[in-house]
């Protein structure tokens, strides 16, 4: 990976760098989607996820994700995947990307199809919603950063305000022909862990795991917005646990979440 390297590559032609059905293709990862030596940690569970969604024909939706960040991913990546368990209604699918230090990210992904119940429970508080962003008040972040592929309005992270809490609207610039679940996987993450909020100062952060559920079972949202939220409920002895969640533009709950978050301050 150079300086030189193509930030142009949009999430859908990283997709169809990775192999199928099990197949170990190589991936060439841009400078644009990385954050400081390594992969966007969005980026690669929607690899990670694209290359198990596609080991065998007719899988079902995607239920929800164990996602470990093993080691840095750089340079050229691999994906390799394998079936752990493939019943009547659920698939388990084992999918892991490598990079040139070896293992970089290890994910288990459950695969579900939809049956009728008869309990139904919808108890989960939503944040405070600001309004859709304007046109003319988005940006995006440099170009040797993943976020110059996002759009969103100020800061991602405003480190004068103390808080345990970030919400934000956010959305990737080019979204043709993607999946919305490897969107949503790609956007889950885009915002810093939320222990920034609360630090005197800039800090390493590094996110260690990630378990997500999707919530709706046919994703969608208006103009590409997706409303990340992330509270950290517990920090202390360099460790942090936050709850995430993920909102579509009519602020339904798309899909929640939880961070491990190992923090140097």
């Amino acid at each position: 990976m150079t300086k030189n390297a193509d930030k142009t590559v949009t999430l859908a032609e990283l997709l169809n760098q990775c192999g199928k059905g099990g197949e170990a293709n190589p991936i060439t990862l841009p400078e644009g989607w990385t954050q400081g030596r390594t992969a966007f940690g969005g980026v690669s569970t929607a690899l990670a996820y694209h290359a198990a969604s596609h080991i065998e024909d007719s899988l079902p939706g995607l239920r929800s994700a164990q996602i470990a960040f093993t080691g840095p991913l750089f340079g050229a990546l691999t994906a390799e995947t394998k079936m752990l368990r493939r019943g009547r209604s659920t698939a388990f699918v084992q999918s892991e990307l490598f990079g040139d230090k070896g293992l970089g990210l290890h994910c288990n992904f459950i695969f579900a199809s939809e049956r009728e119940t008869a309990i139904q429970s919808h108890d989960m508080t939503p944040p405070d919603f600001p309004p859709l962003p304007n046109e003319e008040e988005l940006h995006s972040g440099p170009p040797q950063f993943f976020t110059s592929k996002m759009e969103f309005v100020g800061k991602r992270i405003d480190t004068s305000i103390k808080t345990n809490r970030l919400t934000r609207w956010m959305r990737l610039k080019d979204r043709e022909y993607l999946d919305p679940v490897a969107e949503i996987l790609c956007m889950g993450d885009s915002l810093p862990p939320s222990i920034m909020g609360l630090l005197d100062k800039n800090a390493m952060v590094s996110s260690m795991n990630w378990q997500i559920n999707i919530i709706a079972d046919h994703p969608a949202t208006t103009d590409g917005w997706w409303l990340i939220d992330s509270q950290t409920h517990h920090a202390d002895h360099g460790a942090s646990s936050q709850f995430m969640s993920i909102w579509n533009s009519d602020q339904q709950l798309i899909a929640t979440g939880m961070q491990s978050v190992a923090y140097y301050a």
